[in-house]
């Protein structure tokens, strides 16, 4: 279960069940507490979208003192809808102001780096192996999803680190719901390979929800964030550590961003997560 936070103006969700972690740092950003403003009101993240940079900024400011982590040590990618992960467990560092490289997963077990991930629709998933101590973060949008991200980012930690499936915890943020996301058979096809297609797909007719007519129409409702924790289940990891945050960004638009439900022209919400130093909470 993830639960709303306020510190100051910034609001968030975060899993409640982590709070048992002092040597973790995470954060599902919600829009709000920032300056943007218009269709980029008021946290937005991102300087790709055509907000002002200046209010860009500040409102990366208002993130680090509120969290009590030096903008510097937001470790950002530029994330491009495929399967690349990133793992970072050495003395490098990419920071704020250098560009960044092109993945959709980070994985480190280098503690003081928050490793982020900008969403406005797509699944932000968040994962910790709270035995070894190593985090990841994942964006996970169709293409994304369709290539098994998240499982794969599992697997590789397993490879690198020798993670149990059972030692993981995930939490699967903010992300547009079945209820608002209306996919063709392009999408459906490319999920071919899912675990559990018939269980996140839910094909739409004129006349009903029959699987027949929904082939037929090639119109399908699909949920990511569903499709996404039955590939890490499908690895081991037990449903009750697979924490859900059953918030669509669509409708709940007021407190997310969704590039569907805004036609394109919104901001971006920030989603981390970070290994403490010393294994204290960062504030």
């Amino acid at each position: 279960m993830l639960e709303l936070v306020k510190q100051g103006n910034i609001e968030y969700f975060e899993a409640a069940a982590w709070r048992a972690y002092p040597f973790l740092t995470h954060a599902f950003c919600t829009r709000r507490g920032g300056v943007s403003e218009g269709a980029f009101a008021s946290l937005n993240m991102s300087l790709k979208e055509g907000d002002n940079d200046e209010n860009i900024r500040k409102n990366w400011d208002m993130v680090a003192a509120t969290f009590g982590i030096s903008r510097r040590n937001f470790f950002q990618v530029h994330q491009v809808h495929g399967d690349r992960i990133l793992t970072i467990d050495d003395a490098e560092s990419q920071t704020f102001d250098h560009q960044p490289l092109n993945y959709d997963a980070i994985i480190t077990n280098r503690p003081g780096l928050a490793l982020c991930m900008k969403t406005a629709d797509c699944v932000p998933v968040l994962m910790v192996d709270t035995e070894k101590r190593i985090v990841a973060a994942v964006h996970a949008g169709w293409r994304g999803s369709a290539l098994n991200i998240s499982g794969k980012v599992l697997r590789s930690l397993s490879e690198r680190y020798g993670t149990r499936p059972q030692d993981v915890q995930a939490a699967i943020g903010p992300a547009i719901g079945a209820c608002c996301y209306e996919v063709d058979a392009k999408v459906y096809q490319a999920m071919e390979s899912h675990p559990a297609r018939d269980k996140i797909f839910t094909p739409l007719s004129e006349a009903g929800p029959g699987i027949g007519m929904g082939r037929e129409m090639g119109k399908w409702k699909l949920n990511l964030a569903l499709a996404n924790r039955h590939q890490l289940q499908e690895l081991g990891v037990p449903g009750e550590n697979i924490h859900n945050a059953d918030l669509c960004t669509s409708c709940a638009n007021k407190w997310f961003y969704s590039h569907r439900k805004e036609g394109g022209i919104t901001g971006r919400l920030l989603n981390f997560i970070m290994l403490n130093d010393n294994g204290c909470h960062a504030l």
